[in-house]
C-alpha cells in the first residue's frame, strides 16, 4: 500500500526536506506507476529507490511552480518537478512537502478518475522530495465549448445536451472535492479538460486549497486566481487571498463557468458597451437583472431565453442577489439538480421529435 510506504518516508508525518542517505524503502516502482523528468537531463528516483534517467526533451509544459514531463515508460502518467528556486529554499521546500503529504492522504481524490491528483512523490539522489507523479489527462480545455464553431470542430455531432452533460460533470467533480474540504481556487477554463466522451478532468490540482493532513496542521492556501472567474469580494479586497477561500466563493466561480458553458462563452456580466469581463464583474451590473437597465450584447437575447426558468432563476440568485451577499448564494447541490432537470427536459424533447419524425417506429414500440 502506498499509504504505508509514505509513512516509512516521513518524519513527523511529513516528507523529509533533507535526510541522510539510507537503504531504499520497498514499494511501488516506476513500472507499476510512472516515471519523472526534469527541466534538464537528470536522474530521479521513485519511493523504492529505483532510478530513472530523463531527458530535457521529455518536457511537455512549464509554469511558475515547476516543469511537467512525459514518462517514457508509462504514457498514462506525468511528473511535475519543482523549480530550483523552490527546492533550494528550505521554507518553500518544506511547505511543498507538507502540501504534497496532505494531498496524498486523501485517498478518494487520489483514486478519482477526473483528477490529475498526485499519486506518489519522486526524489533526488539525496532522498529529497522534488516532485510528484500524476495521471495524464487528455482532451481540450473548456474554452473549446465557448463557441459553437469550436464545438463543431472538436466535438463533431455534439449538441446542447452533450455540452450540458459536461457542465454537470464539472459540478459533480467540484462538489466531490468540496465534501473533502478541497476547494478549487482558480476557475480558469484552461484548468479543466474535456474529451470526446464528455469526460471532464481537473488539472493543476496542487493549486487547490487543501485541508491539513492532521488536526494540528493549518489549511494549505494558494493565491492563484483568474479575475473574470473570481468572486467579487476577493477582487475588491485582495487581502482576502491570504485567507482561506470559502464555499460561497467557490459556488460563485463555478456558476460562472457553468453559465459560460451553457451560453457558448457569454460571461454573466457581459453587457452592451461593456469592457473586459473582469471590469464588468466589478460593476456588479448583471444583465439578468432587468431592473438595472443593463443590456446584453447584441444577438444574445434569444440565446438566454432557451434556459429553463428555474435554471435562469438560479443564476439570478447567484449573480444578482448573491453578488453582495455571499450567504445567499445557492448551493452547488441546487445547481446539480437544475442541470439534471435540464438534461431530462432536453432528452424528452429529443424523444418527442424522434417520434414525430418516425411515427411508424413509435407505433411499433407501443405494440
Amino acid at each position: 500500500m502506498l499509504s504505508s510506504l509514505f509513512k516509512s518516508l516521513c518524519v513527523s508525518s511529513k516528507f523529509p526536506v533533507r535526510a541522510k542517505r539510507k537503504p531504499a524503502p520497498t514499494g511501488s516502482g516506476w513500472l507499476n506507476l510512472a516515471a519523472p523528468s526534469g527541466e534538464r537531463d537528470r536522474t530521479v528516483y521513485d519511493p523504492a529507490g529505483k532510478p530513472l534517467a530523463l531527458q530535457k526533451s521529455d518536457i511537455l509544459a512549464h509554469g511558475g511552480e515547476g516543469f511537467v514531463y512525459k514518462l517514457p515508460i508509462n504514457a498514462n502518467y506525468l511528473v511535475k518537478i519543482c523549480k530550483d528556486e523552490t527546492l533550494e529554499n528550505s521554507r518553500k521546500q518544506t511547505a511543498f512537502c507538507d502540501r504534497l503529504n496532505a494531498m496524498l492522504s486523501i485517498g478518494d481524490c487520489r483514486k478519482a478518475e477526473f483528477l490529475a491528483w498526485p499519486q506518489m512523490p519522486v526524489f533526488d539522489s539525496q532522498k529529497k522530495v522534488i516532485g510528484f507523479v500524476m495521471p495524464r489527462a487528455n482532451g481540450r480545455t473548456l474554452r473549446a465549448l465557448y463557441a459553437p464553431s469550436q464545438v463543431k470542430r472538436f466535438f463533431p455531432g455534439w449538441d446542447r445536451l452533450h455540452v450540458t452533460k459536461v457542465a454537470l460533470n464539472l459540478v459533480e467533480a467540484v462538489r466531490m472535492l468540496a465534501r473533502h474540504r478541497v476547494l478549487v481556487n482558480d476557475f480558469n477554463p484552461g484548468n479543466f479538460l474535456v474529451d470526446t466522451r464528455g469526460k471532464i478532468t481537473l488539472i493543476d490540482c496542487d493549486s487547490f486549497q487543501i485541508p491539513g493532513a492532521g488536526s494540528e496542521q493549518n489549511t494549505f492556501l494558494t493565491r492563484t486566481f483568474t479575475p473574470e472567474y473570481t468572486a467579487p469580494e476577493l477582487l475588491f479586497n485582495p487581502e482576502l487571498f491570504n485567507q482561506e477561500r470559502t464555499p460561497e466563493q467557490v459556488r460563485f466561480s463555478l456558476a460562472m463557468v457553468v453559465y459560460m458553458i451553457l451560453m457558448s462563452g457569454l460571461h454573466p456580466y457581459a453587457q452592451c458597451g461593456g469592457t473586459d469581463p473582469a471590469e464588468n464583474l466589478k460593476t456588479g451590473k448583471c444583465p439578468l437583472d432587468k431592473s438595472l437597465g443593463v443590456r446584453l450584447p447584441v444577438g444574445w437575447y434569444k440565446s438566454v431565453s432557451w434556459l429553463p426558468q428555474s435554471l435562469h432563476d438560479y443564476f439570478v440568485r447567484m449573480f444578482v442577489t448573491g453578488y453582495n451577499a455571499p450567504e445567499q448564494r445557492p448551493l452547488i447541490g441546487e445547481l446539480k439538480i437544475e442541470l439534471e432537470n435540464f438534461i431530462e427536459i432536453m432528452r424528452q424533447s429529443t424523444n418527442k421529435n424522434q417520434r414525430a419524425i418516425c411515427p411508424e417506429n413509435a407505433r411499433r414500440k407501443k405494440k
